[in-house]
Order: C-alpha cells, then sequence, then structure tokens
C-alpha cells in the first residue's frame, strides 16, 4: 500500500521578527488541519523540528488542498513542501508521524532537501514509479 508522506518547513525562519508568534499560529493551523482533513490524514500532522512540520495521509490524497489551507492560514509566509510517494515499514498508527518509517518518509525528506537547495516551493519523489 502506498502513502503520502508530507513535510513543510519555513523559508528562512530564523531571520522572521515575529518566529515566536508564527511557531503558536503553525500550531493552532496544525489542529485545525488535523480535524478538517481527519479522512484524509493516516498520522496526524506534527512539529517535528522547530518550524518544520510532517504528516502521513493516503494516497491518492488531494494534497493541493491541504497546502492551500497552510497558505491561508500563515499568510505571507513562503514554506517548502516535500512529499513522498512510498511504502511504509511501521504500520502502527497509533505512534506519532516521527517515529514512523519506510520510503515514504524518505523520499519526503529528500524532496524537502532538494527544495531547500534549489529554492523551490514544493517537490514530490516517488518510491517505485511501477507502484503508482
Amino acid at each position: 500500500m502506498l502513502y503520502c508522506t508530507l513535510i513543510c518547513d519555513i523559508k528562512s525562519s530564523r531571520k522572521l521578527k515575529n518566529r515566536e508568534e508564527l511557531q503558536y499560529k503553525i500550531i493552532d493551523m496544525l489542529k485545525k488541519t488535523n480535524i478538517e482533513f481527519k479522512d484524509t490524514i493516516i498520522s496526524p500532522f506534527l512539529i517535528t523540528t522547530g518550524d518544520e512540520w510532517q504528516g502521513l495521509l493516503k494516497y491518492p490524497c488531494d494534497y493541493k488542498t491541504i497546502l492551500k489551507f497552510f497558505k491561508n492560514s500563515i499568510n505571507n509566509i513562503e514554506f517548502y513542501t516535500g512529499i513522498g510517494i512510498g511504502t511504509v515499514y511501521v504500520h502502527n498508527f497509533e505512534l506519532t508521524v516521527n517515529q514512523l518509517d519506510g520510503p515514504s518518509f524518505y523520499r519526503a525528506r529528500d524532496a524537502i532537501k532538494y527544495a531547500k537547495r534549489n529554492n523551490l516551493p514544493l517537490v514530490i519523489l516517488f518510491d517505485d514509479w511501477n507502484n503508482v
């Protein structure tokens, strides 16, 4: 079974003057996201480090609607998004998203790194094109 791991990270967050305020906005946004999109979410979104957050979604999914929700929630703030499509090794979805593992997560991490290096807003990587 394929899943969609979505990782987002605020661009140049250390330069923001209202960083603490933004952190609280992100926390509130993720709470709302986890309620609004509960039928799509396998493992709820949470902040993983600093101002980076991630969640695990069913695949296929409407990730664009979730990204639009993020943009509207923290308007005027740019962020990178890395999406990985692939399998998951740990299937205990009572665990938090940062405790899960598998190619979907590896691809999402590779995608967010590539997005940052190349200043791209969104990068999507597939684990195995044959399974999509």
